[in-house]
């Protein structure tokens, strides 16, 4: 039986693309790049920032990448809420978990701060109760790194706890956690990606993991 939820951010609970690619397409216009388009923005986040700058930055080496880093998080800290919002019926899935006693936690490839920040203008009507993206010391998704010190905090084992996510990183962290996991075709990438990456469960709509974890849980 599951008593906890970790759940990716960007694609999954926050669809924060648009504010993304103009944000990136910001370093590239820095340094006369020409501009992505926004939908081709799903296919490369999801590794976090320095990994999509050396995608869009292919030539630049380790310390141009650092730099473009900094003008990066300089323009989204201003750009992050523009127009990022919660997908349609995310907030039915939060209350849900939370009336029902869940322990909620968010793992997310996007830098800390940024993380943090999100999650305190659009989470902070549920108890959430870790919130983590990239940290110094601690290796990003997919490595179960983040998961496990997540467990530990919420006191739960991997069997107890389901991962939540929209790309086949998040499958491939609850694969390498040990835990079963969600993916969800509402985010950034498609049906294939996830069952490829070993989905236990497929959603369309954030309605569907109420249907889905109601089921299970009788």
């Amino acid at each position: 039986m599951y008593k906890a939820v970790i759940f990716d951010l960007d694609g999954t609970l926050l669809d924060t693309l648009e504010d993304l690619a103009l944000s990136f397409n910001y370093v590239l216009y820095m340094y006369g790049k020409t501009p992505r388009k926004t939908e081709e923005y799903k296919y490369l986040v999801g590794e976090g920032t320095n990994a999509l700058l050396m995608k869009i930055l292919p030539d630049f080496n380790e310390e141009e990448i650092e730099q473009a880093r900094k003008i990066f998080e300089k323009y989204y800290e201003k750009q992050f809420d523009k127009n990022t919002r919660l997908y349609t019926d995310i907030n039915k899935v939060l209350t849900f978990f939370q009336a029902r006693g869940y322990k909620l936690a968010v793992l997310s490839n996007k830098p800390n701060n940024f993380t943090k920040k999100c999650a305190l203008k659009y989470l902070r009507a549920w108890n959430f109760d870790v919130v983590y993206g990239i940290r110094e010391g601690i290796a990003r998704k997919p490595d179960a790194a983040g998961v496990v010190e997540i467990l530990k905090e919420l006191h739960v084992d991997a069997h107890e706890c389901i991962f939540i996510g929209d790309t086949k990183i998040d499958m491939l962290t609850a694969k390498n956690s040990n835990m079963d996991s969600i993916g969800v075709l509402w985010g950034f990438r498609d049906e294939l990606e996830l069952r490829e990456h070993g989905a236990k469960y497929i959603v369309e709509h954030p309605k569907d993991i109420i249907k889905l974890i109601s089921r299970l849980q009788n």
